[in-house]
């Protein structure tokens, strides 16, 4: 009885928060397709222990959108009526080893290609947002390299970007010079990017072209992009890495140069 009490408690929870999201979207424009990405992240020096989230990727035909599915989860349960309550007692079952750690798995960010026209935005906590140039990673393409990623047939690239080495396999058969988190420019759809020291990885896991929620801006923590503070991307990391009590560093690793 106290399951099926539990289960419709959170069905509740549910619905609420999903009419809360419909309630909080500002709609940039359709969505032409949703790629979900396994995000792997190994979250000590030895590599022996990782971190596992969903990184969904929204494209649409001038904008995308980018987001780890914990932190959506996370934030639109907080701004739903008792959703205080809800996560408080979600990490009282925590702490009594019910449950698995609620909240943001990895990261909490929300990135926006080309949003404003030109730039790259990434939405961080407080809330705070980075604007950089919106800017291809400079590709070079391995010759005669093949592998096949959920069905698709894939070619290798590489590239340095923003303090690490990467490889990249992208497919021209889902024609869109998109991928997840900051990777875009090659002539397909990347379909799975790591570091060379593996700390970071994506791996395609499903596309839907059907029946998508649009490209848009949450507005969880502000009304417009224009009420998010700016803040220079170095400095941001820099002061992050001072809070920073893990084994493991950011993506970005070019505030050390």
């Amino acid at each position: 009885m106290k399951r099926i009490t539990i289960f419709f408690t959170l069905l509740l929870a549910l619905q609420a928060a999903q009419a809360q999201i419909e309630s909080m979207i500002q709609t940039i424009e359709p969505a032409l397709l949703e790629c979900r990405y396994q995000w792997i992240q190994k979250t000590d020096t030895l590599g022996t222990e990782i971190a596992v989230d969903t990184m969904v990727l929204r494209i649409g035909k001038k904008v995308s959108q980018c987001y780890p599915q914990s932190t959506f989860s996370m934030d639109s349960l907080v701004n739903t009526p008792n959703g205080g309550e809800i996560f408080m007692q979600q990490m009282m079952d925590f702490m009594s080893k019910k449950r698995p750690r609620p909240g943001t798995k990895i990261i909490n960010r929300y990135y926006y290609k080309n949003y404003p026209d030109g730039k790259f935005n990434t939405f961080a906590p407080t809330p705070i947002r980075i604007e950089e140039n919106y800017q291809k990673q400079a590709w070079t393409i391995v010759a005669d390299s093949t592998k096949t990623i959920l069905g698709y047939s894939c070619q290798l690239a590489t590239c340095h970007f923003q303090g690490r080495e990467y490889k990249a396999w992208y497919t021209t058969e889902i024609p869109y010079q998109e991928g997840p988190w900051k990777f875009n420019g090659l002539p397909g759809l990347i379909t799975e990017v790591y570091d060379t020291k593996n700390h970071y990885h994506f791996t395609l896991v499903s596309v839907k072209k059907d029946h998508l929620p649009p490209v848009c801006f949450y507005k969880l923590k502000a009304e417009s992009l224009q009420e998010v503070p700016k803040k220079d991307r170095i400095a941001f990391l820099k002061e992050s890495a001072k809070k920073n009590k893990h084994n493991f560093d950011f993506m970005e690793t070019d505030y050390h140069e």
